[in-house]
């Protein structure tokens, strides 16, 4: 992700999370710290369809962000940005990838499972809307590099 993606990330933004939008100038914020952030974009052919984000602070990685458009589901594009993000922070040597998924979203827990995600704990009302958070954590020593699987979470990660 480059600033100039971010009027169109912030825009899907807006769009899937009406309630939770980042603000554009926390998108701006996080591209600002390099040596601690990674954000990333899966464009098709009507422009940017989902990104992700990562803050990685040895030795722990934390899972921003990460967002697919609903008419691209289905692709494998979060499974992708996961991987990549799971990528990085590998890159980054931290031991731990952590995030938060919402209670009542079972197609992302899913698809964090499949990566090897485990949920560790629950934070109650969480979410603005009342909904618990899921603390997922996946240990990076000794876990596969990267598993591959079909479906996309629709932002879990990263609720401000």
């Amino acid at each position: 992700m480059t600033l100039e993606d971010v009027a169109a990330v912030h825009a899907l933004e807006q769009r899937l999370f009406p309630v939770d939008a980042w603000p554009l100038q926390m998108f701006v914020d996080e591209l600002s710290q390099p040596e601690t952030r990674s954000y990333v974009v899966a464009e098709g052919a009507s422009g940017i369809v989902g990104y992700a984000g990562l803050m990685c602070i040895e030795p722990i990685a934390d899972v921003q962000t990460i967002a697919v458009v609903p008419e691209s589901e289905g692709r494998g594009i979060g499974s992708t940005l996961l991987a990549t993000l799971i990528g990085e922070a590998r890159q980054r040597r931290a031991a731990d990838v952590l995030l938060e998924v919402r209670a009542d979203n079972p197609r992302a827990q899913q698809l964090y499972l499949r990566f090897g995600f485990e949920q560790i704990h629950v934070r109650p009302r969480y979410y603005r809307d009342g909904v618990d958070a899921l603390i997922m954590r996946l240990q990076l020593s000794g876990a596969p590099a990267e598993q591959t699987s079909a479906g996309q979470p629709n932002k879990e990660a990263g609720q401000p």
